[in-house]
């Protein structure tokens, strides 16, 4: 379940940058300071290579940018918040459709991949649910989100 690895010091409450990239190497930051083994370029050129091949924007608002390493043995996962939203998928010409609000930001070691698949499946039905992202853009902080992220893992 998605709230068994997202912790309030997994969380960016506000993220501060400007365009997909930059938020990118904002939670590279914030995964390498919650697992000191993730080497900085191979994960961030992982995500950007990812986005290139193909947009992880899941639906309007989410986005869920990954990648597999071999440098790590565990699961590691931010989410970052942006009130502001993120132009995420640059192919679309709608605005507010390639738009991310809520990203979801994964890393997930070579040897795990029904755990890879079964995160994914997670964060794709709680972006279904409407009330989601309005829950956690009035969140007033980390630990509001991961509750939050607790009552929707529940169903």
């Amino acid at each position: 379940m998605i709230s068994d690895f997202i912790k309030p010091e997994s969380v960016v409450f506000e993220l501060d940058g400007t365009d997909r990239d930059e938020i990118l190497a904002e939670l590279t930051e914030k995964l390498i300071s919650l697992n000191s083994n993730l080497k900085r370029e191979e994960i961030f050129d992982s995500l950007v290579k990812r986005e290139e091949k193909m947009s992880t924007l899941v639906s309007a608002g989410f986005a869920v940018p990954h990648a597999v390493s071999s440098s790590v043995s565990e699961t590691v996962i931010a989410l970052g918040v942006s009130h502001k939203g993120i132009e995420f998928n640059m192919t679309e010409t709608d605005k507010e459709a390639s738009t991310a609000k809520i990203v979801f930001c994964l890393v997930f070691p070579e040897n795990k991949p029904d755990e890879h698949l079964e995160l994914l499946k997670d964060i794709l039905l709680i972006a279904k649910n409407p009330d989601f992202m309005n829950s956690v853009l009035s969140a007033k902080d980390a630990v509001d989100i991961c509750e939050i992220l607790k009552k929707e893992g529940s169903y």
